[in-house]
């Protein structure tokens, strides 16, 4: 099994301009046509360099698809999550609840992130590389976010993990159907917030 920090490691690597215009040329790749259909020479041809350049950054186009994948959870589009002094810039869970939509849904406004996350969760289940980054990341995310919410108030952590969970699943319902929606994105926003918050009523006081 792959080490989280082992995954995390795959995203931090100093990039330098040629792999910039190869990731580049990948994520729009992957977002139009899919990992299966994308080929190596597609990638170099769009990036402007040759194919043995291509292997000097990436050991093959797994290896490529799997960075891509961690890049695009929705664990990195919430920087917030790991603000240690989040409480004092975001004071009340109203207020931190939309920020980190806010960061969410800016984060999801390059469609090549949308369409290669959803395309990821079309695929994880015979990727099976791909489906262990996503379960890290999904177990890490929903952990973080129900702890951070019992920072704000007096719930069990399974009421917490439950009201996250709505949280998360409403931003990723919007990245899917927002021409169906008729809200703003804000007003959507505020909404999920109000609902969250009135699940966690129910058992503490906010």
């Amino acid at each position: 099994m792959t080490k989280w920090s082992e995954v995390v490691g795959m995203a931090t690597k100093s990039p330098g301009k040629t792999r910039e215009r190869l990731v580049s040329a990948a994520m729009e790749l992957f977002a139009r046509k899919g990992f299966d259909k994308t080929t190596v020479d597609e990638i170099v041809a769009r990036a402007g360099v040759a194919k043995g350049t291509f292997y000097l950054y990436f050991k093959s186009k797994d290896d490529l698809i799997k960075e891509l994948a961690f890049e695009v959870m929705p664990i990195m589009a919430m920087p917030s999550l790991n603000d240690p002094y989040i409480t004092v810039s975001s004071p009340t869970l109203e207020s931190y609840l939309l920020r980190l939509g806010r960061e969410f849904l800016d984060f999801y406004s390059n469609s090549y992130r949308a369409e290669i996350f959803f395309h990821m969760l079309s695929v994880r289940e015979r990727m099976k590389s791909i489906d262990e980054i996503y379960r890290q990341a999904c177990s890490e995310l929903l952990r973080e976010g129900a702890r951070r919410i019992t920072a704000y108030v007096k719930v069990g952590f399974e009421d917490a993990l439950i009201a996250f969970q709505v949280f998360l699943a409403s931003l990723m319902h919007y990245l899917h159907a927002r021409e169906c929606l008729g809200f703003s994105k804000e007003h959507y926003l505020k909404k999920t917030v109000e609902v969250v918050l009135n699940h966690l009523r129910l058992s503490a006081s906010v």
